[in-house]
């Protein structure tokens, strides 16, 4: 799971909202037997809870391995260059224990290869993410494979604001309590990129938009903590 220079190419982060939050709910109905994550009624446990501070998928269900999957891709998109703090808490976590050093090594080189976001980060940018859509690959009750679309927005003071299109592969394993992470990496082939659709593509570019339009939002939870 890398972080690349965001491209030049951008849109307007409410219109991409909106798509983002249609597909999405498009991408739950792929799991029409289960519950959606997060659903609350009689009977039916939370999904995802929060574990030192990170939000674990804690139902073995199809429906509960989505929940895992996007929270944590979501998380590793937003953490893994902009707060290697959180990052590390979130390894220490959702990884299998085995591939735990593999996967903060990983965020040590991504780091490396992103001077530019390091630095705009420094300067008090900012990057969000969000999960699109998702694909239950293959599921066994013990390990399930998952595809995420997923788009990742920033901005700040020294960098355009800009937007990324991706897919991540994620491979869970069910350790007994809760799902982790044995594999995650972006996929290797094109994703999905929607078009620019803006009430004011000149306005919405500006980095003061931003600022003022995300002021405190951060990657949903799909799942009750």
């Amino acid at each position: 799971m890398t972080e690349r220079r965001w491209p030049l190419v951008v849109a307007a982060v409410a219109a991409a909202l909106v798509i983002a939050g249609a597909a999405w709910a498009g991408g739950q109905a792929s799991a029409p037997e289960t519950p959606a994550s997060g659903h609350k009624s009689a009977g039916v446990r939370s999904a995802v809870r929060t574990i030192d501070g990170v939000a674990v998928g804690v139902e073995r269900s199809r429906a509960g391995a989505l929940a895992a999957a996007d929270n944590y891709v979501a998380r590793v998109t937003e953490t893994i260059v902009q707060d290697p703090a959180t990052y590390a808490r979130l390894v220490r976590v959702a990884w299998v224990p085995e591939g735990q050093d593999d996967a903060l090594r990983e965020g040590e080189s991504t780091r490396d290869r992103s001077a530019t976001a390091v630095e705009n980060y420094a300067a008090g940018g900012r990057g969000l993410a969000i999960v699109a859509a998702r694909r239950l690959d293959t599921y066994d009750g013990t390990r399930a494979e998952v595809t995420t679309w997923t788009g990742g927005f920033n901005w700040g003071p020294q960098q355009r604001p800009g937007q990324r299109w991706f897919l991540t592969e994620t491979t869970l394993r069910w350790d007994g309590q809760r799902w982790r992470i044995e594999t995650m990496h972006e996929a290797e082939r094109p994703a999905p990129a929607p078009a620019r659709v803006g009430y004011d593509d000149a306005a919405s570019l500006k980095t003061e938009t931003f600022d003022r339009e995300l002021r405190g939002m951060t990657a949903p939870t799909y799942g009750d903590a």
